[in-house]
């Protein structure tokens, strides 16, 4: 039996808990739909889905260096690697721990909007 969650996540650089407890091992499936807006430098307005904006890759400032900037991310626990989800994701948990996740953004930007709504899938070992 597999436990189903819709979350909706804000835009920006803070994890964000999802209140779900991940076990080591465990099969995940999150999917997410809608538009939110990282800030962009200079003033420049620019819509993007999970997936984030294509072709605009993070830097090393950003949570998640190497995916694209808006992209969604998620972590377990506190310690663990950010891993990038975008609009869909199906994956063993490698720790255990609760359920983090946020736009792949620069931690010191705090212009963001939108919205996305997830759906967790956690299913039983």
């Amino acid at each position: 039996m597999a436990l189903t969650i819709n979350k909706t996540i804000r835009p920006n650089a803070i994890w964000q808990e999802m209140y779900l407890q991940v076990r080591k091992d465990q099969r995940i499936v999150i999917t997410a739909d809608g538009l939110w807006s990282p800030e962009m430098r200079p003033a420049t307005i620019v819509w993007c889905g999970p997936d984030g904006i294509e072709g605009h890759i993070a830097t090393d400032d950003y949570l998640l260096p190497g995916a694209n900037v808006g992209a969604l991310i998620a972590r377990i626990g506190n310690n663990s690697a950010p891993i990038a989800v975008g609009n869909y994701h199906d994956f063993h948990a490698t720790c255990g721990g609760p359920l983090f996740m946020a736009m792949n953004e620069h931690p010191e930007y705090h212009n963001q909007a939108g919205a996305l709504k997830a759906q967790i899938i956690l299913f039983d070992l």
